[in-house]
């Protein structure tokens, strides 16, 4: 007994490979989010050590206090 083929319509075939390729887009998609997540997590980790290093900085010169940004006053 041999095999029976059969065939999708055009249409069918037509629908089936838009599903795949929005599949393909949406991984695509995904990687440059994640991409762009790993992006911002090195930048807040950058400036996480510029903020530690201006804080060691300004507490060895004007010892432990709050800064008030908007006068640039340290109380203490």
């Amino acid at each position: 007994m041999g095999v029976i083929t059969k065939k999708l319509t055009e249409s069918e075939l037509n629908s089936l490979k838009d599903i795949k390729q929005e599949y393909t887009n949406l991984a695509l998609a995904l990687g440059e989010l994640e991409l762009q997540k790993f992006g911002a997590h090195e930048t807040y980790k950058q400036l996480a050590e510029k903020e530690n290093k201006i804080a060691t900085q300004l507490r060895q010169k004007y010892g432990e206090g709050t800064i008030d940004l908007s006068t640039g006053e340290i109380k203490a």
